[in-house]
């Protein structure tokens, strides 16, 4: 029902912000069709794989401003993209939690803040340096195919794999 309630809200904004009404409708009908035909493979591609989702989620943050200025669009994408972060956090601080023996959790929180945390001012700079020689968009470009370097692990973390980690931190 939320979902029909956002969907609605969308058209009716969409169509007052168009002079091109008929094109709208058939936007909105291929809109409908493609989500009646996607929508069952799209939810179990998502059941089955949340990494990819997340990861897509935070590439989505940096694809969007290089391709568009639009501060609606980029806001959109920077929203999703921090819940993608939020639940991507909970999904990996949990798992950590579960397949590091107690007497190493310490040190392995410890470690691993070092590195997230440690590096982000190397990132800034390294950022600003790329911005100043290449441009934004340019960066963006390369943000977004660096958040998704990940999915070449994507083989590696199964779900079978991350249950056999579980067993044996136990």
């Amino acid at each position: 029902l939320l979902d029909l309630v956002f969907s609605v809200d969308s058209i009716i904004t969409a169509v007052g912000m168009t002079d091109h009404l008929a094109i709208m409708y058939i936007a909105v009908i291929v809109a409908i069709t493609v989500m009646l035909v996607a929508s069952t493979p799209v939810a179990d591609f998502i059941e089955r794989n949340p990494t990819i989702v997340m990861l897509a989620l935070g590439a989505l943050e940096f694809a969007v401003p290089a391709l568009t200025s639009n501060a609606w669009a980029i806001a959109a994408s920077m929203v999703f993209a921090g819940a993608g972060v939020v639940l991507g956090n909970v999904v990996m601080v949990s798992l950590r939690q579960r397949v590091t023996p107690t007497r190493l959790l310490g040190r392995l929180n410890s470690a691993y803040r070092l590195i997230a945390w440690g590096t982000m001012p190397l990132g800034a700079l390294l950022g600003g340096l790329v911005a100043d020689a290449l441009g934004l968009v340019p960066l963006f470009w390369i943000a977004a195919v660096i958040t998704l370097l990940p999915l070449a692990l994507f083989g590696v973390l199964t779900n079978a794999n991350m249950t056999a980690a579980e067993s044996e931190g136990d």
